[in-house]
């Protein structure tokens, strides 16, 4: 039973993981949570009643460092750059 305050979430919730870890094993890769959750550095789960979460890591966007098409030279001659805040 969890004497956290506020409660820790229950391992049968969707927020199991906001509950506290109370034993952690990092040269391991994992560590339990105060709801019996045993989390995997893999994002990876055990749940108490032997249940198996998967890893669920967020997918990946690459996002290209330069764009396409030839790269800009500064401005032309006689023009300035001006830069807004956002």
């Amino acid at each position: 039973m969890c004497t956290h305050q506020p409660s820790c979430p229950t391992a049968d919730r969707p927020d199991r993981e906001a509950a506290r870890v109370v034993a952690s094993h990092p040269e391991q890769g994992w560590s339990r949570l105060c709801n019996g959750t045993i989390v995997f550095d893999d994002t990876g789960e055990l749940l108490p009643g032997g249940e198996i979460v998967p890893p669920h890591r967020p997918l990946l966007t690459l996002i290209p460092s330069q764009p396409e098409g030839p790269l800009p030279t500064g401005p032309a001659r006689g023009q300035s750059i001006v830069a807004f805040a956002a």
